[in-house]
């Protein structure tokens, strides 16, 4: 049920135009709708690559927080267990900051197409 709600909620702020938001007239010459129209579509995308950041950076801490939990674990076998997976974490994260960001899109690329 909350996870409805927040797609829900997220598919909203990223839909709304950026006119509405801001008060803008509807009533304007139509010379000026067209840029209108390119700012409100520059704006949901902005919107939703916010949108995008910011749940990449909640998956990026849910990756870490238990490693960080093993760190301050008293057993030593738990913060052996902690180091190791540190070397994986951040191989990930940096894979992942590296697809979300099209360096990993441009280097598969350049492989490929040479």
């Amino acid at each position: 049920m909350r996870l409805s709600v927040l797609a829900l909620t997220i598919l909203i702020i990223a839909v709304v135009p950026v006119s509405f938001v801001h008060g803008t007239s509807a009533t304007q010459p139509f010379a000026s709708a067209a840029v209108n129209n390119a700012t409100a579509i520059n704006g949901i995308v902005q919107r939703a690559f916010g949108i995008i950041a910011g749940i990449s950076g909640l998956i990026i801490a849910i990756l870490w927080i238990p490693i960080a939990v093993g760190y301050f674990s008293k057993d030593m076998d738990r913060k052996a267990d902690a180091k190791e997976r540190t070397k994986d974490a951040l191989i990930g994260t940096v894979i992942f900051v590296m697809a979300v960001s099209g360096v990993l899109y441009a280097v598969v690329h350049y492989i490929v197409a040479g």
